[in-house]
């Protein structure tokens, strides 16, 4: 069993399953892995080649459609949500898999001289993989939590009112910092992807250090000869190919800060399997002064 649907450029969902009145999906071709590009080179005295590099090409999805009901009708409707040249978003869900994938239409062709109107509608993909619906969260702060609400302090706590309020031998500790956590990020995808680093600041910061501690690679934004960060700044960090990018939102403007990006900076991309993340704001002494979310989807080739 499977479902599909279409949304269009202004948002609109149209479901193409379980439609049966309006519309009968007679094929959908493109859903398996598409054909990658193997480049190689020929070696003198070698036999067959050298592999120099691989990539994944683009998506086609081919999808076949019987228009049924108020034909006319019907076939109007479809031009509004496949109209060549535009972006649109595909979802499929099957028994095992809940995904969507974003591409323009292509090609939307629908002869109309013919007692059954079969529609087929093309849509390019330039990122050929499918992305679950759910995103992933993972929370890199330092601050660990220590209980919930409701407690009670003891004979030395704040709730004795003959105690000193300075007194805190037996004191409920709220939370601390552990300055040596390390984040684990979880990509289950079927290859590596990008994610988003949400940063928002808690206090004034100048200096920024994201570090993946199984490759070395690090992220380092310096503020200092702007003014540094300042309380209620985010920042977004793009990794994702083909949409790299650096976002400070301040005061609801959104600016470009790669000038801050410091030389040698790695936009990380996740290995399949873990990856593990740290960082240090002004070299540790305003850790607790940021919080850290880092975002991304599981990416799949196929259906």
């Amino acid at each position: 069993m499977y479902a599909c649907k279409i949304e269009n450029i202004k948002h609109d969902v149209l479901t193409l399953t379980q439609n049966e009145g309006d519309f009968q999906v007679v094929n959908i071709d493109g859903l398996y892995p598409p054909q990658a590009q193997i480049n190689r080179s020929n070696v003198a005295g070698m036999d067959g080649s050298k592999f120099n590099s691989s990539k994944l090409n683009e998506r086609a999805i081919v999808i076949t459609l019987k228009i049924c009901g108020d034909v006319e009708k019907n076939r109007i409707k479809l031009y509004s949500y496949f109209n060549v040249k535009q972006w649109c978003k595909f979802y499929y869900q099957n028994e095992t898999r809940n995904v969507y994938i974003e591409g323009w239409t292509e090609t939307h062709n629908v002869p109309q001289f013919t007692n059954n109107e079969l529609a087929q509608i093309t849509i390019l993909c330039p990122n050929p993989y499918f992305k679950a619906i759910d995103e992933i969260i993972d929370d890199a702060s330092k601050i660990i939590q220590k209980f919930e609400f409701p407690f009670a302090f003891g004979e030395k706590g704040a709730t004795n009112i003959g105690v000193s309020s300075t007194a805190t031998d037996d004191a409920i500790v709220f939370s601390e910092i552990d300055t040596t956590r390390v984040t684990n990020v979880i990509n289950d995808s079927e290859s590596q992807t990008g994610l988003i680093i949400n940063v928002d600041f808690l206090k004034a910061v100048n200096k920024l250090l994201i570090k993946n501690t199984g490759t070395g690679d690090e992220f380092i934004l310096d503020r200092t000869k702007y003014g540094g960060f300042v309380e209620n700044d985010r920042v977004i960090i793009d990794t994702n190919k083909g949409s790299k990018s650096v976002t400070l939102i301040r005061d609801a403007n959104e600016i470009n800060i790669f000038p801050s990006l410091k030389k040698g900076s790695v936009f990380f991309q996740l290995d399949i399997g873990d990856n593990y993340f740290s960082y240090l704001a002004d070299d540790g002494e305003s850790d607790a002064g940021v919080a850290i979310t880092f975002k991304h989807y599981t990416i799949y080739g196929g259906v």
